[in-house]
């Protein structure tokens, strides 16, 4: 279960102080399929920015499994985003030296596994996206589509309990956005992870079995 209590996000650009989140509440329960809306600009990824801990809140507290997280070394917050948190944003940001195969194995977090136990994992990620062809393909050659499928793995490769995206197929023709919005639910159903999908596409954010829409940096729930 992933909290933020109170959160709040502030920039200052000179004498200036926007308030981009105002003391927002959100709970992620085991399981749960949340998606968050509003207006472009708006703080949606700020928001899931913080909850991934790539940003720092200005005030406010953000919990994992009841153990307060945000005020974590650097070091044990790159531990916890490895293991327990997977991200997906709306570019794949595959690195592009390294083949699919390369890029998921480089994910794996588990320094005990053995390299052959490594790649079988990562070959099955890629066979369950219809990838297996690819996996030595230079990654400067795949199609939007096929990266952004890549992209969805590679957050799966440390079994986190919960994965956020921030516009997974904004970056995708509607045919491939649909198809990428296909496989992470069903992966979600396999895996039982909490899914949260920040969003501007209202197609998308209908799909949510939880609603909730930023507005003004404050966040509600549609019920």
């Amino acid at each position: 279960m992933l909290q933020v209590k109170n959160l709040c996000k502030s920039f200052k650009t000179g004498e200036t102080v926007q308030e981009v989140l105002k003391n927002v509440d959100l709970t992620v329960e085991d399981g749960d399929f949340i998606t968050i809306m509003g207006a472009s600009g708006g703080g949606k990824s700020t928001l899931l920015y913080l909850m991934a801990l790539l940003e720092t809140p200005s005030s406010g507290e953000i919990y994992l499994d009841g153990r307060r997280i945000d005020c974590l070394k650097q070091s044990h917050i790159e531990d916890l985003r490895g293991t327990s948190i997977g991200l997906i944003f709306q570019n794949a940001n595959l690195i592009a030296s390294l083949n699919p195969l390369e890029n998921l194995m480089i994910a794996m977090k588990d320094g005990k596994s053995k390299l052959k136990t490594k790649k079988k994992a990562a070959e099955q990620l890629l066979s369950r996206v219809g990838l297996s062809e690819k996996k030595y393909a230079k990654t400067t050659a795949l199609s939007g589509g096929e990266a952004q499928r890549v992209a969805v793995v590679r957050a799966l490769v440390n079994n986190p309990s919960i994965i956020l995206c921030d516009e997974p197929t904004g970056a995708l023709d509607s045919s491939n956005g649909e198809k990428v919005m296909k496989l992470l639910l069903e992966l979600r159903k396999e895996t039982g992870c909490s899914l949260v999908i920040v969003t501007h596409d209202e197609r998308i954010g209908a799909l949510g079995e939880r609603r909730c829409f930023l507005k003004d940096g404050v966040l509600n729930e549609v019920v």
